[in-house]
């Protein structure tokens, strides 16, 4: 295997040159390595071999350290020698109880096996775990969607607030500048969500340098590290250009100093720090149910509702794939379904023989 020169990644043909740096001890059998130190080994291979986001490293992370807490806590075990089929079936047991939904679940399992797998292949255990373990069948998700007057509905809603804002002249300027710019800057996520079908790090992840207002285009970052193009339409073009003239710059401002924060990401928090994905999730909920859409929206049901609404206009399920970013087209095929059901709705409501 050739080392990775690239960003220190990691060789793990030079296996010996990390032991002596992860404090590895040798038996006759197997490598003794402590489980903090196997973690440690294993989301460096994720960062620099594997090529992962951070936001997928954390999911990583927490998984094996739930792992982790109950080999430590529950059964004192604290190597990886020491890991054995029947303890990781209690640990599975354990987890049982605290009904986590079946994507959480599908996720966990996933996590896990790709550690096992990593750990058996670099000779840190002596059983095969990863094939031992029988991942539970996915449910079919029902995907709650926008539709197209819901979408409107949405967007009305926001620019009858923003002239209610506007006119607001019980606070003192500054904060009503503030509260003015938070507004449009929620605008423009709700739009950038619909205009490019972005995953919500994604659009949490823009950086000035990746928005191309004269093309029309910005370049994200999705699974994998990998970038493509997305498009914004004219709505989303103009709200664009706005905030960087108007709101972004009032949002970057330390009013105390007088001096604007070096953070280059597109979407910033009022103290002008990039804003989390945590917070858009927030914003789209809020900004939902201010609109007084009954429905459990979330970044991501904007994304379902605008690939949806493109199956329905008549795009392809190739060109949906690119601009979505799904590596694989059976991915995407869902939309090709929710398409299906729609026709098979219409033909139950219009024929006049079906009714």
């Amino acid at each position: 295997m050739q080392c990775a020169a690239l960003h220190g990644s990691i060789c793990l043909a030079s296996y010996f040159f990390i032991a002596q740096q992860t404090r590895i001890q040798f038996s006759d059998r197997l490598p003794v390595m402590d489980l903090g130190d196997s973690l440690e080994l294993y989301l460096k291979y994720l960062r620099y071999e594997k090529n992962l986001t951070p936001n997928s490293i954390r999911s990583y992370t927490r998984d094996i350290v739930q792992l982790h807490n109950f080999l430590s806590d529950i059964k004192k075990i604290n190597t990886t020698t020491q890991l054995e089929l029947t303890v990781f079936r209690q640990f599975l047991k354990s987890i049982d109880r605290n009904n986590y939904s079946n994507r959480t679940i599908l996720r966990k399992y996933s996590s896990l096996i790709n550690y096992f797998r990593f750990l058996e292949e670099n000779g840190l255990i002596d059983i095969q775990l990863s094939q031992f373990i029988s991942v539970p069948r996915k449910r079919e998700r029902l995907y709650t969607l926008l539709s197209k007057k819901e979408m409107e509905i949405l967007f009305d809603s926001m620019e009858v607030e923003d002239h209610l804002n506007n006119g607001k002249n019980n606070t003192s300027l500054q904060a009503r500048n503030n509260f003015i710019s938070l507004h449009k800057r929620n605008r423009l996520i709700i739009e950038l969500l619909y205009s490019t079908g972005g995953r919500v790090s994604e659009i949490e992840s823009i950086k000035l340098k990746d928005i191309d207002l004269k093309k029309s285009e910005i370049r994200v970052i999705g699974k994998g590290r990998k970038q493509r193009i997305v498009y914004i339409n004219n709505k989303c073009h103009y709200l664009l250009e706005m905030y960087l003239k108007e709101s972004r710059p009032e949002l970057s401002l330390n009013n105390k100093t007088g001096m604007h924060s070096g953070d280059m990401h597109l979407l910033l928090n009022s103290k002008g720090r990039r804003l989390s994905s945590r917070s858009i999730r927030e914003i789209v909920r809020r900004s939902v149910l201010r609109a007084g859409i009954k429905k459990k929206i979330t970044p991501h049901s904007i994304r379902h509702s605008f690939a949806s609404h493109l199956m329905e206009e008549g795009a392809g399920i190739r060109e949906i794939q690119e601009l979505l970013g799904h590596e694989n087209i059976s991915t995407t095929e869902i939309y090709s379904h929710l398409d299906i059901k729609k026709i098979k709705d219409d033909y139950r409501r219009f024929h006049p023989r079906a009714k």
